[in-house]
């Protein structure tokens, strides 16, 4: 094999080399925003987060920036290709992903409720302030959800689906989301698993529509109701203010102690059932001016049967049916 053939495939860079390349540009991106708020953040900012929030804000646009440079020069595709294209049914499944969301997170708490292990109280607070901070919160933590999903489910993931095949490639990101949140505080085992293990539906809702909109959703309205909602820590970080005020006692394994519900076996049957529902539900599949994006406009021989990419990413010839997981 010539190295022409190990680096190109059709005149083009192998999907593989691209998710290389791609790995060392978000870490830039991730430089770049940093360095951006260490110069803009004065100290005392947003009680000490000023740093941490202007990182945050900045690193979406610094993501988009990176992987418009990649799709643009190697895979002559839009950037709407990587998954947030303002197309197609992304309302739907923006709506479905905060649904599921909410409904995961609900369903945790109150199952705490149910087994005595937790009492949420109405919270008493001045509405400015508490507006102000909820509008914060809710900003903040869309963009943070968003940055997540563009690193773990965008360009280096689907580069990776499509060389070594979407089921390695999300075990390999799921295992990387769980190594990331290693540094919060309060971690434990179960919290770890549980950040793994919620790496898959969110894959899911990626491979099921080729867009970010659902994992996007899913992800924010998890940590947006857990904290401002439920006043329950969020991955180890407590908010100050919320709607609800938690009092939680009793099984570190039911509550998650410190590091809040993720880190409970609650979380775990949660999110369980909601991989089996975004995997065997008939109603999300890939819209058409989604799929056009990813795969390029259908042919119009009507002779000619068209491609249909399958979760394992085999390639096979069909009708122009969405793709099915089953």
């Amino acid at each position: 094999m010539t190295v022409e053939k190990v680096f190109l495939a059709d005149g083009r860079v192998r999907p593989f080399w691209r998710f290389v390349l791609s790995v060392p540009l978000v870490f830039l991106a991730m430089f770049v925003a940093d360095s951006s708020a260490r110069f803009i953040a004065r100290p005392g900012d947003l009680g000490g987060w000023g740093r941490v929030v202007w990182s945050t804000v900045l690193l979406l646009p610094a993501l988009l920036a990176v992987f418009k440079l990649l799709t643009a020069a190697f895979d002559r595709k839009p950037l709407g290709s990587v998954g947030l294209a303002f197309c197609g049914s992304w309302r739907m499944e923006l709506g479905l992903g905060l649904g599921v969301g909410s409904l995961m997170i609900l369903v945790v708490g109150g199952a705490e409720s149910a087994l005595g292990v937790a009492q949420f109280s109405l919270g008493h607070h001045s509405p400015s302030p508490f507006l102000g901070w909820g509008g914060a919160l809710f900003v903040l933590l869309f963009v943070a959800a968003t940055n997540e999903e563009l690193m773990f489910r965008g360009y280096p993931f689907q580069r990776l689906a499509e060389s070594i095949g979407a089921p390695a490639a999300v075990a390999v990101f799921s295992a990387l989301f769980g190594m990331v949140h290693l540094g919060n505080p309060n971690h434990t085992v179960v919290s770890t698993l549980n950040t793994v293990l919620v790496g898959v539906p969110l894959s899911i809702g990626y491979l099921r529509t080729r867009a970010l909109w659902m994992p996007v959703g899913i992800h924010f309205a998890w940590n947006f109701l857990q904290g401002f909602g439920l006043g329950l820590p969020i991955s180890g970080f407590s908010v100050p203010l919320s709607l609800l005020n938690a009092q939680v006692s009793g099984n570190v394994l039911l509550t998650g102690g410190r590091y809040g519900p993720e880190a409970s076996v609650l979380a775990t049957i949660v999110i369980i059932a909601a991989t089996g529902y975004l995997w065997r539900t008939k109603s999300i599949y890939i819209s058409e001016p989604m799929r056009a994006l990813v795969w390029g406009p259908p042919r119009t021989d009507s002779s000619a049967p068209s491609i249909v990419v399958q979760l394992d990413n085999s390639i096979t010839t069909a009708s122009s049916e969405p793709p099915k997981l089953d």
